[in-house]
């Protein structure tokens, strides 16, 4: 069996996305993360991405080093990373929401920090908060 994990991470776009872009952006994720069996969620909300990624250690470390690096995001923020025994988006190679404010609030578990930039966070105690809300999420869609 491979060796799972899979990384929560938060960033934002360095600028606004129309939804051109976020289809071609998803278009050619989805291409890329087939062909290297990852999979996962990726959220967007007023320029705020929180995105899963789950597969193979040595394939979801190189993933996320590329995103970490790419012009296109800023202040990226690993969240979360541990090893998993199975996949929680099996059949996803990336699924994806664009999520209004006034929909995020009807999600449980719901918090504003992807929206709040600057506030101080304990990354440890929301890992389990962070998992809920996006496994809410998935239930919800």
């Amino acid at each position: 069996m491979a060796d799972l994990i899979h990384i929560v991470y938060l960033s934002y776009s360095s600028k606004e996305l129309s939804e051109r872009e976020l289809n071609d952006l998803l278009a050619t994720i989805r291409r890329k993360n087939e062909i290297q069996n990852i999979t996962g969620l990726l959220l967007y909300n007023d320029e705020a991405f929180i995105q899963v990624i789950e597969g193979d250690r040595e394939n979801i470390h190189r993933v996320f080093d590329l995103i970490s690096k790419d012009s296109r995001h800023t202040n990226v923020l690993k969240i979360l990373e541990e090893p998993i025994t199975k996949r929680a988006f099996p059949d996803w190679s990336m699924g994806f929401r664009k999520v209004t404010k006034e929909q995020n609030m009807q999600l449980p578990g719901f918090s504003d920090f992807m929206q709040n930039k600057h506030s101080e966070i304990d990354y440890e105690e929301c890992a389990e908060a962070v998992r809920h809300l996006l496994y809410s999420f998935r239930k919800h869609i």
